[in-house]
């Protein structure tokens, strides 16, 4: 999934619980419970949920149902999984552009890896400690990412 696309999705899914829902022309409208939630918002809230609704509209129809669908996803998740990708998101959104770049970089780098490769890196993360995996990340905060 594209960045674009990946903030649409976490904008939707974190916004689901006070946006009416995204409807179809032969869907019904959206509850008073919907409203509600809506007139709650701050006017800057309202105001990023337009904008990424007016982005949203203007995705072609066949993205528009996959972000539909995980959203679908997203609401059917647990509540502490459905926390844990709130909170996951609201860290990105504090990540300077820079951050978030390297973010994906890293990420990228991760995908590419093989499977098997995948799969013994996330059993040696599992092995760590907590104490372990936070001195792992306050070493690496720091580190500039691999040139390729």
């Amino acid at each position: 999934m594209n960045r674009r696309a990946f903030l649409l999705f976490c904008a939707l899914a974190l916004g689901s619980a006070a946006l009416p829902r995204i409807t179809r022309a032969d869907e019904p409208t959206p509850s008073d419970a919907a409203r509600q939630r809506w007139e709650k918002l701050s006017p800057e809230q309202r105001e990023k949920l337009r904008e990424r609704y007016r982005d949203f509209q203007k995705l072609p129809p066949e993205k528009q149902e996959e972000i539909r669908g995980r959203l679908q996803k997203f609401r059917e998740l647990p509540p502490e999984k459905r926390a844990r990708v709130r909170k996951n998101y609201e860290r990105w959104e504090k990540l300077s552009p820079e951050q978030q770049q390297k973010t994906r970089e890293r990420y990228e780098t991760w995908r590419k890896l093989p499977p098997e490769e995948r799969e013994k890196l996330r059993e040696r993360w599992q092995k760590l400690s907590p104490e372990q995996r936070k001195e792992l990340r306050k070493r690496h905060k720091g580190r500039k990412s691999k040139p390729e």
